[in-house]
């Protein structure tokens, strides 16, 4: 069928800016959370999405795996949902997506159809109030980068070092472009979240980015495409050239990650809202470098239950500087299993006692510190100290290791504890009528949407 473009209705990328209908627009936004691609510290449970889905059907079997695992993403996010983002002043959701919804990898040849119904669903909530929407490939086969977010297995981003992997995922995007080419309320696609790892022989990067524009073209001229940085979204030194008019940069920051000694008494809020303000404002340089409008598609701290005065101050913080800057931005995130999200199941649902039952056992910062003793330890009884880059290399496969052992030792036996019935009860927790969220959070988003908004 002929392609419609309906050039009012879209944002359009002009110079440093996002427009619609000629006017200026900026956003205000959330992650979605852990919905259509599961994260162990967000979901609380350990291990990476698909051992997770992998262990449901070895221990509840095929169609009650496949049953609860539809459940969760149907009573995630609903309509009450939608109601609630609008009445916080957010005007866009980025929803991360695991390729698996979309792809068998025993039979890659025929997409499955369930990744396009919840993207409808989905869209359709979005049209309704006007919220937009920013899919984002979160995983990719192989990984694009070495980390459970990427529902890596190895620890290893084999993506990199197969093409034919990337040109599965240059044909995805065609896809998912040609369905929803003429929706409003998509802003645009984020066509790959968080790469790292990348090999420096080839222009590896710039060219994949390159083949899916020119696939997303063939099908959609309307929505922007969102290219990220390397190094989980903050080194843009490997994007040369960006020939498509309606293509924009996102980058991602948090600052307690790469710098944990802020969240410690050494800083007192000036001092630490000083050092974040040097480190985005670098980040933020990228707009004028490539002449491009900038989202900072993912930033965020986890919410210190002992301390939160401390956690939304740091929050309070952050929105000041990218109004500061005058930079969208997108929280992370919406809702989890009481980690970062605003929204979260009450502490006597049954998903969070499950969860407590977990985490008598199992944090994913030990998991993270584990893991690096572990290489230490190895390293220690064989050939001593190796270099930075090779020891942080390591220890992301010695968290794949880590994995194999949390199923077998920690997830298998807690599962095994729970009739079907009962484990089936779990995803109701998720309903938002069975959800209480942080009055401080809420009225945070909502008093600098309105800021960065008028």
């Amino acid at each position: 069928m002929p392609m419609k473009i309906l050039n009012n209705q879209f944002i359009k990328v002009k110079g440093k800016g996002f427009y619609k209908d000629g006017n200026p627009i900026k956003f205000t936004g959330l992650g979605i959370g852990t919905w259509l691609n599961l994260e162990h510290f967000m979901i609380g449970i350990p291990t990476t999405d698909q051992i997770v889905r992998e262990t449901f059907k070895e221990v509840y079997g095929e169609v009650t795996a496949k049953q609860f695992f539809d459940k969760f993403i149907r009573q995630f996010i609903t309509e009450d949902d939608f109601k609630f983002l609008k009445d916080m002043g957010i005007n866009l959701v980025r929803v991360p997506f695991n390729y698996r919804l979309f792809i068998d990898d025993q039979h890659p040849e025929q997409l499955k159809q369930e990744g396009f119904l919840y993207f409808d669903k989905l869209i359709k909530l979005a049209t309704k109030y006007e919220i937009y929407i920013m899919p984002d490939l979160h995983t990719t086969p192989g990984g694009q980068n070495p980390d459970w977010h990427a529902d890596n297995q190895t620890g290893i981003p084999q993506f990199w070092h197969f093409k034919v992997f990337r040109d599965q995922m240059v044909l995805l995007w065609r896809k998912i472009a040609e369905r929803y080419r003429n929706e409003e309320y998509i802003l645009g696609y984020d066509v790959l979240n968080e790469p790292l790892m990348i090999p420096k022989i080839e222009n590896i990067l710039n060219d994949f980015y390159k083949d899916v524009t020119v696939a997303i073209r063939e099908v959609d001229q309307n929505h922007i495409i969102f290219l990220e940085g390397d190094f989980f979204a903050m080194d843009f030194s490997e994007i040369h050239t960006i020939d498509d008019e309606q293509t924009a940069l996102t980058f991602h920051y948090y600052p307690g990650v790469w710098d944990p000694e802020l969240m410690s008494s050494k800083y007192t809020r000036e001092s630490r809202k000083a050092f974040i303000d040097n480190k985005l404002g670098n980040l933020v340089k990228i707009r004028d470098i490539f002449n491009r409008p900038i989202i900072c598609g993912e930033t965020g701290f986890d919410i210190d239950k002992n301390n939160y005065e401390f956690t939304f101050n740091l929050i309070e913080d952050l929105l000041e500087l990218f109004l500061k800057y005058d930079v969208s931005w997108i929280l992370w995130c919406y809702k989890d299993a009481q980690y970062m999200g605003v929204v979260y199941p009450r502490n006597n649902s049954p998903w969070m006692k499950f969860v407590n039952k977990v985490r008598e056992t199992w944090d994913h910062h030990a998991e993270i510190q584990l893991s690096k003793d572990g290489v230490k330890w190895l390293l220690n009884q064989s050939y001593g100290k190796v270099s930075d880059d090779l020891g942080y290399y390591l220890h992301f496969q010695q968290r794949a290791l880590l994995y194999r052992i949390e199923q077998e030792k920690l997830l298998i036996p807690l599962l095994k504890e729970y009739s079907d019935n009962e484990i089936m009860e779990l995803p109701d927790s998720f309903l938002f009528i069975n959800c209480n969220y942080y009055q401080e959070y809420y009225n945070l988003l909502y008093k600098y949407s309105k800021k960065l908004l008028k």
